[in-house]
């Protein structure tokens, strides 16, 4: 009897027999070259390159494969070399479960798969562009004519569409300079100075730059000049006397060169005084209450101060309270918080010829900063005095210019809760 013969229904089985049979089978070369009568063992020939040799192909890179590395090296540096040797060995079993296509996956273990990365979906196309929504009626492109065109946006002049900003991260700003004390600008000034110097000398020896003349005065007239000063004492005392009036001369002429002129120096002295108003972004604001403002001597101080100092506001004098506001840079209005604050002796000054008693019975005179705070631009064009016979006309002043709320404040203010 014949022998059974193994029939196997597994793919992996069948593939295997498949390419058992289907084998190349590659010519004995020994055998061929020693079976011709042509043959010359002394030749030497290569048997290996008899066969021309297989080419290779292109080599694609398969998709996810950076990305499993990428993800690999993550996890080796997280949690160690046995991590990722088991992500590796997973991997390996997946890719290899993708090549054989033939074989019954329910025999596979199959790993985790690795999640594609996330594209960014692409924005919608609107159905009008933006600088062509300011010139058609219509929403769309359909059916344009020249009744749907807005005309009065059509000019002679070239309208560029409003550009927008790249969809990008900000780039990081810039590194700040380094901050030097006084002491160290001092050193890099020096050695800045020294190597200046040194590099003047250093042509002068080289012979680039022509060396100085000697500067000589009658205390060093025989130390410098030596026996010509023997020979003719007298020529030498007036070249000597003229050259020096020669530099006083000069120097004289560099001041007044650098010198200022009127309108430069009420300009200097303007910025020293006062805020520069191109970079001031904001206006300082001061409230200020005081019981008694009627001696005119105070109120004379009080507004010409304001007027001096470039300040605008107001001055609301009535019986019972005074209410001063101020608006400025921080230079005037430091300058004007001194004033009102230190310089003026408040309980002294009160005007008026009264009696003794009714002065014993009034509270001691004084002047309280009710709030200080900054605002977008001022809300008075010039300093003004007013004199209110009563409360709601000396509020309407503030009321006229939208701040009613410095009267309330001022009003409202007591000093024993500051």
């Amino acid at each position: 009897m014949t022998k059974p013969t193994n029939l196997s229904t597994l793919k992996v089985n069948i593939n295997k027999q498949k390419k058992e049979a289907f084998q190349i089978i590659k010519p004995d070369l020994d055998s061929l070259a020693k079976s011709s009568v042509h043959f010359d063992e002394r030749m030497g020939i290569n048997q290996k390159k008899l066969l021309r040799p297989k080419r290779p192909g292109f080599q694609f890179v398969e998709e996810g494969k950076l990305s499993r590395q990428a993800e690999l090296q993550k996890i080796k540096s997280q949690f160690g070399e046995a991590q990722a040797k088991e992500l590796k060995v997973k991997q390996a079993q997946l890719a290899k479960a993708k090549a054989e296509v033939d074989i019954n996956p329910n025999f596979i273990e199959v790993a985790p798969g690795v999640r594609a990365p996330k594209q960014k979906q692409n924005e919608d196309i609107p159905e009008i562009e933006p600088w062509d929504a300011k010139i058609l009626l219509s929403a769309t492109y359909e059916d344009i004519s020249v009744e749907e065109i807005n005309m009065d946006k059509i000019t002679i002049y070239v309208e560029h569409p409003e550009p927008y900003d790249p969809p990008a991260e900000p780039a990081p700003p810039p590194p700040q300079p380094l901050k030097l004390t006084k002491k160290e600008q001092k050193k890099l000034r020096t050695q800045r100075r020294l190597a200046k110097e040194k590099d003047r000398q250093e042509m002068i020896r080289q012979g680039l730059l022509e060396p100085p003349k000697p500067k000589v005065k009658m205390s060093n007239l025989m130390k410098v000049l030596g026996s010509e000063a023997v020979q003719d004492p007298t020529r030498l005392e007036m070249e000597i006397r003229t050259a020096a009036a020669e530099r006083e001369q000069a120097h004289v002429d560099r001041n007044i060169a650098r010198k200022l002129t009127p309108s430069e120096r009420r300009e200097k002295k303007e910025r020293k005084l006062f805020d520069d108003p191109t970079n001031t972004i904001e206006t300082i604001v001061c409230v200020y209450k005081i019981r008694d403002l009627s001696h005119p001597q105070t109120r004379f101080k009080v507004d010409v101060n304001a007027q001096e100092n470039k300040l605008t506001g107001a001055v609301v004098i009535t019986d019972s309270i005074s209410v001063v506001v101020v608006e400025g840079g921080k230079k005037s209005i430091k300058r004007y918080n001194k004033l009102m604050l230190n310089r003026i002796d408040w309980p002294a000054a009160v005007g008026g010829d009264e009696d003794t008693e009714m002065e014993a019975d009034k509270p001691v005179n004084s002047c309280v900063l009710v709030w200080q705070g900054s605002v977008a631009k001022p809300t008075f064009h010039r300093f003004t005095v007013h004199n209110c016979r009563s409360e709601a006309a000396a509020k309407k002043v503030f009321v006229d210019v939208s701040v009613p709320h410095y009267w309330d404040l001022a009003v409202n203010f007591s000093e024993d809760s500051s």
